[in-house]
């Protein structure tokens, strides 16, 4: 990463903030404190924690947009086997796991549960679970569940941070474990400088997450991605 390209972007992110652009992205700053305030792995009502846990009363299209509905699928696999799917969220949220393998078990956990139950339930029309979308939904799953370590995944997203910021080498594929290292990296700059901070606290509303979390740096990767380069400016 190149500090020049970090820092002309850092100066752009405070006067963004205020643009209804960013305030848009705000929802998951509500679902990640519902989600901290609700969800509990061990809850005798697995479905119930889950369903309070993931929402937000101003959008919900970061999980349900169109005919993308993972939350609609999970309800149904929760409500028919609840310890099959507590199971596969011990596993993911067991940080002493390696995360591309933790990853990787849940989808297929998930997918596997599935086709059980679209076998037993032939009339059943729920199209997918959707949780093989590119680590959308895991990546959710995990920044509710670890607010200051994830935040949520795109590969063109990773991809075009890598290449705006100057890194050595952009994946050329997905890579959720470099992403993560990346906002822990890059986390620094963001919280180093006062009026982004400031800028942050100022945008953030009451229902919203105030702790410490990645969603500061994934929001900083959503301004980057909606701005011209720094180079292509100097043109």
């Amino acid at each position: 990463m190149q500090v020049p390209k970090i820092k002309a972007y850092l100066a752009e992110f405070p006067k963004w903030l205020t643009t209804e652009e960013a305030l848009a992205y705000l929802p998951l700053w509500e679902t990640q404190k519902n989600w901290q305030t609700h969800f509990n792995v061990e809850a005798k009502d697995l479905a119930a924690s889950y369903d309070l846990a993931l929402d937000s009363k101003t959008n919900r299209r970061h999980y349900r947009r169109g005919g993308y509905d993972p939350k609609r699928a999970m309800l149904k696999l929760m409500e028919w086997e609840p310890d099959f799917v507590r199971e596969a969220f011990r596993d993911l949220f067991s940080e002493d796991r390696q995360l591309e393998g933790r990853i990787q078990r849940f989808v297929f956990y998930i997918n596997e549960l599935f086709n059980r139950y679209r076998d037993e339930r032939p009339k059943d029309k729920t199209p997918s679970h959707y949780h093989d979308d590119d680590y959308n939904m895991i990546s959710l799953y995990l920044a509710g569940q670890y607010p200051e370590i994830y935040a949520p995944y795109a590969t063109s997203t990773l991809m075009l941070i890598c290449a705006r910021l100057g890194a050595k080498d952009v994946p050329p594929a997905a890579d959720f474990p470099r992403y993560t290292k990346l906002l822990k990296t890059l986390r620094n700059f963001l919280t180093q400088d006062e009026a982004v901070m400031e800028a942050y606290r100022n945008a953030l509303r009451e229902q919203d997450y105030q702790g410490d979390t990645a969603l500061l740096v994934w929001w900083w990767f959503k301004m980057i991605e909606a701005e011209t380069s720094p180079d292509q400016k100097a043109k």
